[in-house]
């Protein structure tokens, strides 16, 4: 017995008529009358009256056709159901993002994401190591620097401009550096993943400048390395997006404001395009279009490569 003869027995006798099931479903009707006698073959007993002037059906057939019709609205309502998922972002949203980048640059953005889809549950991931997005159940990831996974999906999101940010406590203290070579007199507050690689290449135009970054404070975490550097333990070096509104309320100030680090990217990664839910593409729609003015001003400003070597500075 076929499922689909079951369910088309239901319409059938729903249509009243063969004729009517015919046009109803866009079916000849010889097509439907062969199914319909193959279905009465494989319940081994009849299930329309012989004979009679117009679509009848037995007593088993009645039963039969209220039974599959239950199932036929089921079928519909869950296919209702799946559209309207489609249609409207909803469920868990599990997401994995840099501890630091969650709390000073995307707060509000994924605050403002939910109070405009409630239907959606976001679920922050902030553990340091990489996930698996396509064995863990992950939707999307957001990577600070190179991504190295050709088999995912990235997106460029941001090009975070990085530069080095002191206390005005700390600079009351110290003279103010003027040119790179007078950093060699300052103390840096390091954040550790950074210690192998101690001396740090510093752009201004075609200039360069590498630095060494050295000094009595040191933390495995870039919002640890944030609070002592508030706190005048020395120059930090941070992404300007994170330490924004700490230059605007007069807690940092920018060392060497014309001197900064390349670019850093983030992305957004997911392990595919085909299928992507309604809610992961109105995330990741939403992060787009709430990139913050400070994230958009420093792409665009963002200085054209050019062909010739950079010089370094005097």
């Amino acid at each position: 017995m076929k499922i689909d003869d079951l369910l088309l027995l239901a319409q059938v006798h729903k249509a009243g008529s063969l004729s009517a099931a015919s046009r109803l479903l866009d079916c000849p009707k010889a097509t439907l009358s062969r199914r319909l006698t193959a279905l009465e073959t494989s319940v081994g007993a009849r299930l329309f009256v012989p004979g009679a002037s117009r679509l009848t059906l037995t007593e088993l057939g009645e039963q039969l056709a209220e039974r599959a019709a239950r199932h036929d609205e089921d079928i519909a309502e869950t296919r209702q159901w799946l559209a309207s998922r489609e249609a409207t972002p909803q469920g868990r949203l599990r997401v994995s993002v840099p501890a630091e980048f969650a709390m000073l640059v995307l707060a509000e953005s994924f605050s403002r994401f939910v109070r405009r889809y409630p239907k959606v549950e976001l679920e922050i991931d902030t553990s340091p190591r990489r996930v698996d997005l396509f064995n863990e159940p992950y939707d999307v990831a957001v990577r600070m620097g190179p991504v190295d996974e050709p088999e995912l999906i990235a997106r460029q999101y941001m090009l975070l401009e990085r530069g080095l940010y002191a206390s005005p406590v700390y600079l009351q203290a110290r003279p103010a550096p003027q040119t790179p070579a007078d950093l060699a007199e300052h103390d840096f507050v390091v954040l550790s993943q950074a210690r192998d690689a101690s001396k740090r290449r510093l752009q201004n135009g075609a200039l360069t400048a590498e630095i060494d970054l050295r000094g009595p404070l040191e933390a495995n975490s870039i919002g640890v390395v944030l609070s002592l550097t508030r706190a005048g333990g020395g120059i930090g070096s941070f992404p300007f997006g994170m330490v924004a509104s700490d230059v605007e309320a007069g807690m940092l100030v920018p060392v060497l404001p014309g001197w900064s680090y390349e670019p850093l990217p983030v992305y957004l990664l997911t392990a595919s395009r085909r299928l992507m839910p309604a809610k992961t593409r109105a995330f990741i729609d939403h992060l787009f279009e709430t990139v913050p003015e400070w994230a958009r001003t420093a792409l665009l400003s963002l200085p054209a490569k050019s062909a010739a070597p950079p010089r370094r500075a005097p």
